[in-house]
């Protein structure tokens, strides 16, 4: 009997030896895979031809201020809210997906209207690997602070989706630089299924104020001074790559294959 337990043990040992090196294998393989599937959807998009622009403004010298209201004659009458205080994250797309393109963008930037639709149509054929998350950085004034209101407003009556319907429908209405749209806001909530008059409110009542001034804070601290910007992380490993500009899906996609190749700064 004790000569053929050496014999038992060494066997197990071979046995997990081996199973350990197929599952090691099968996990490269699938990484491979993926990094394959990006590679092919690069060299499947044709290159977006944007230009580059200039700082539109260094964000530290932005405000989101806004000016209190005159002092009224008498008492106001308490302010019938429409909803709570607008709060959670504008994503498109699944929030357990491997990665996350954090987009800074502002609504009155001409580089970030061309550049809207491209997170989208990488997240759309990542096949579930990808989402988008929207970062409010308004920087041409009133125009880009309303429009910033307006797409919240419309999240907080038909959540995310709506949210994604109406940032489209302010980018198709304005020129940029601060011009604002062409139709009132109440009007274009209106033309894609909202409540016109309800978004009005919210706009006047400033309920999305907390919600954008924490977005924009946020790309002040990460020292971001261009928009838009895309933060393209691997959420398994908490590694990213940052990405200044108007870039095309192809850029993107190389950032995702860098990551999962392992490279990249840890957050």
């Amino acid at each position: 009997m004790s000569s053929r337990i050496p014999i038992t043990l060494a066997g197990l040992a071979i046995v997990l030896s081996t199973a350990s090196a197929l599952y090691s294998a099968h996990a490269l393989r699938e990484q491979q895979q993926l990094v394959d599937h990006l590679n092919g959807q690069v060299a499947r998009i044709q290159p977006y031809a944007f230009s580059r622009s200039d700082l539109d403004a260094l964000l530290s010298r932005q405000s989101l201020a806004v000016a209190p209201p005159a002092a009224p004659e008498a008492p106001p009458a308490p302010m019938k809210r429409e909803s709570a205080p607008i709060v959670g994250e504008r994503r498109y797309g699944d929030a357990t997906a491997q990665f996350s393109l954090i987009e800074y963008s502002d609504f009155e930037c001409p580089y970030c209207k061309q550049y809207f639709a491209v997170p989208k149509a990488v997240v759309d054929s990542s096949r579930g690997n990808a989402s988008v998350v929207f970062k409010h950085v308004p920087i041409h004034g009133e125009a880009s602070r309303r429009e910033a209101f307006a797409a919240e407003c419309a999240a907080a009556q038909g959540g995310n989706d709506a949210f994604y319907r109406m940032a489209g429908a302010i980018f198709s209405s304005t020129a940029g630089n601060g011009t604002g749209t062409e139709k009132p806001l109440a009007v274009i909530a209106s033309s894609i299924g909202l409540d016109g008059a309800a978004l009005s409110r919210c706009i006047d009542n400033q309920e999305p104020l907390q919600k954008v001034k924490a977005d924009f804070r946020e790309a002040v601290e990460l020292g971001i001074k261009e928009t838009p910007t895309t933060i393209v992380r691997h959420n398994p490993s908490n590694r990213q790559v940052v990405l200044s500009g108007a870039k095309g899906p192809e850029d993107i996609l190389r950032a995702m294959a860098k990551l999962v190749q392992g490279n990249g700064a840890a957050q």
